[in-house]
């Protein structure tokens, strides 16, 4: 949480958030009486956080399983000049398997989600398409056995932050 956001979400945002998180479909007059505050004010709140980038649309998470992804992996790659990582960023995100792009730090400098249909199906996905990029020097595929759970992130309060930024620079 930067500075900036840290002074626009108080506890009213934040149960806000929490309840969204839960229930994205929530009618705000709902919401409104679950939070004990008037429809007006959680409609102002939520296009506040919607305004300030700190809300994402709601979407429906699909389950891959269900959807024919059998195989979870995780894939580290290593770039071959620090200069070409946002082209292979750029690459990554025109493969539809993969999910999600993390700029990590240390020997590899990339590590992407990717779901597969089988194993076979993410060995042709790392192999013709991940190792085509030709920026990417090498990778390292890691095969998940399950993903034991999801979640969202829970919305510090104030106190937290303030406490770990003091930690921080001292």
């Amino acid at each position: 949480m930067n500075q900036a956001l840290e002074n626009q979400i108080d506890s009213t945002d934040i149960r806000i958030l929490e309840a969204l998180m839960a229930d994205g479909r929530i009618a705000y007059s709902t919401l409104a009486d679950e939070i004990g505050s008037s429809n007006t004010l959680v409609h102002q709140r939520v296009k506040k956080l919607k305004d300030q980038g700190i809300l994402k649309k709601p979407v429906f998470l699909v389950s891959p399983e269900h959807a024919g992804y059998d195989t979870t992996a995780f894939v580290l790659i290593i770039v071959r000049e620090s200069t070409e990582i946002m082209a292979v960023i750029e690459s990554l995100k025109k493969i539809p398997e993969v999910v999600s792009c993390i700029s990590i730090m240390g020997r590899y400098d990339l590590m992407v989600r990717v779901y597969a249909v089988n194993n076979r199906h993410l060995q042709d996905i790392v192999h013709e398409k991940l190792q085509a990029i030709p920026e990417v020097e090498g990778t390292n595929t890691m095969v998940a056995f399950e993903v034991s759970f999801e979640r969202q992130i829970t919305i510090p309060d104030a106190e937290t932050v303030a406490m770990y930024r003091a930690h921080k620079k001292s």
